[in-house]
């Protein structure tokens, strides 16, 4: 080797040794960016997981909860069993209710899928303001 072979070798070699950090500072950059990016997806998907699943399941409990509260005795629920019945006597832990003529079963009251006569008293009244909604659109024109 000549001299200017091993100066340029060594030259090479130093600006190598000068390159490392530079790119070792770009490698953890770059993983730096990536791990950002898979923060982020996993946010989005929790997000999604939100509002797709966990949101909707709690309105469905809370709605559930305020049927159980609204119930009166002489009610007409659904159970889910399918069973219709009557509720006679509403308790803290259970419904006391009429299956038939003087057959009374105690329920849970998470065993209530619906309450049928609040249900009716909602679909009467909707019927109700259509009706006065047409009646007013009537008069109108």
């Amino acid at each position: 080797m000549t001299r200017a072979t091993k100066f340029q070798s060594a030259l090479m070699a130093a600006a190598a040794l000068l390159a490392l950090p530079g790119l070792a500072s770009a490698q953890t950059a770059s993983a730096n960016g990536q791990l950002i990016q898979m923060v982020l997806m996993f946010g989005m998907i929790g997000v999604v997981m939100w509002f797709f699943m966990i949101r909707p399941q709690r309105r469905r409990a809370r709605e559930q909860r305020e049927m159980i509260e609204g119930s009166q005795p002489g009610d007409n629920l659904m159970l889910n069993s399918g069973f219709r019945v009557k509720l006679k006597h509403k308790d803290e832990r259970y419904f006391r209710v009429e299956m038939g003529e003087s057959i009374l079963v105690e329920v849970d009251p998470a065993a209530v899928t619906m309450n049928i006569t609040a249900q009716e008293k909602r679909a009467e009244e909707a019927i109700e303001k259509a009706e006065s909604k047409k009646a007013a659109r009537s008069k109108n024109n």
